[in-house]
């Protein structure tokens, strides 16, 4: 495993993050993934588009097939549908990797869509996630294949419910739903560029969406067609997920957990998979934490730290264990914060804006 966070004294630059920009827009790349936190009164009114009985009939099946398909496999690769699909090198890759794999007749079935379910799963494999969080969905049961995906993808904060406390595993998920989901799991410190805005559909795209349809456009993960349009309700296929998780995986610094440990140092430009600790070992120092997103909670355990400093981070929690710690929390640009666990003598300081706590 490589070590993905970079360390320096805060006496040095904290430098930004390089971004790999992919200039191919291919068409197939820019289907659709789920996810509505915040916005789900908005895309409920989506949902109620009617799918056609081919593609339901799809869903069915995928979802009867799902456990085997999406399961993790190594060794070669050799399906039979895919040797002049655009996607071929990806499929192959990402097979390799061990986050997708085949049906039991040979096939890959590329452009078959991918359901809210099975992308939780994909993305899952792809990033290991392991904590779990627990569900109320009414449309969920434990007797599921994707209980435990979506508990694990709830417990990372890319993926969450309805506002009627459902969560439509079952639905095809839509590109501008997968770049909300994506904007969830990736760094986005430092990224700058118009996205979308020039397409010729921008004004289609949902405004929840917006935002995270250009980061992740800017970042080269979802791209528009050659025609000039993006496609925002488009419902994403097998290949089109394989190429978007290939090029996280390939293009962020995974890092499963980490320990800070060391004072006055920065701590940057990484996706934590699991909790970030901060230990006591950092002393009455100061933390500072940028470009940072963490896929689960920011537990400070140290008890005498000074402040923890944060810009561009996003996490499920903040949580101080010691309740008698006076730590300061500082807030600078672009920090977004599901919950906190605060002691009452706590206290955060917002400096910076776009500020989400």
């Amino acid at each position: 495993m490589k070590n993905i966070i970079k360390k320096v004294s805060v006496l040095g630059l904290c430098i930004g993050i390089t971004i790999n920009m992919n200039g191919i827009t291919y068409a197939s790349v820019l289907d659709a993934i789920t996810n509505e936190p915040d916005f789900t009164e908005v895309q409920d009114k989506e949902e109620t588009e009617e799918i056609s009985t081919e593609t339901n009939t799809n869903v069915q099946e995928a979802s009867v097939a799902a456990a085997s398909v999406l399961s993790s496999t190594s060794g070669s690769v050799s399906f039979s549908d895919i040797s002049d699909h655009w996607a071929k090198s990806w499929i192959e890759k990402a097979v390799k990797l061990g986050f997708v794999s085949g049906y039991e007749d040979g096939t890959f079935k590329p452009d078959r869509t991918v359901t809210r379910a099975e992308f939780s799963k994909l993305l899952n494999n792809a990033l290991h996630t392991e904590n779990k969080s627990a569900l109320s969905f009414t449309d969920v049961s434990k007797n599921d294949w994707f209980y435990a995906e979506i508990q694990k993808s709830v417990a990372s904060g890319f993926f969450s419910g309805y506002e009627n406390n459902t969560f439509k595993p079952n639905n095809p998920i839509k590109r501008e739903e997968v770049a909300k989901v994506v904007s969830c799991t990736i760094t986005t410190g430092d990224i700058d560029g118009e996205g979308a805005t020039l397409l010729k559909d921008y004004s289609t795209i949902q405004e929840w969406a917006k935002p995270s349809v250009n980061t992740v456009y800017n970042k080269g993960y979802i791209l528009g067609y050659p025609t000039g349009v993006y496609m925002p309700a488009k419902a994403l296929t097998r290949a089109e997920a394989v190429k978007i998780i290939c090029d996280i995986v390939e293009n962020e610094n995974i890092e499963r957990g980490f320990n800070i440990t060391n004072y006055n140092e920065s701590y940057y430009s990484a996706v934590v998979v699991g909790n970030l600790n901060i230990l006591d070992s950092v002393g009455t120092g100061s933390v500072y934490i940028k470009n940072v997103v963490v896929l689960g909670d920011i537990v400070i355990s140290a008890s005498r730290v000074n402040t923890v400093n944060l810009s561009d981070v996003k996490a499920r929690n903040i949580i101080v264990e010691d309740q008698n710690n006076p730590v300061k929390i500082v807030l600078n640009d672009n920090v977004t914060i599901a919950k906190t666990q605060l002691p009452s003598v706590a206290l955060i300081q917002r400096l910076g804006t776009n500020i989400n706590i």
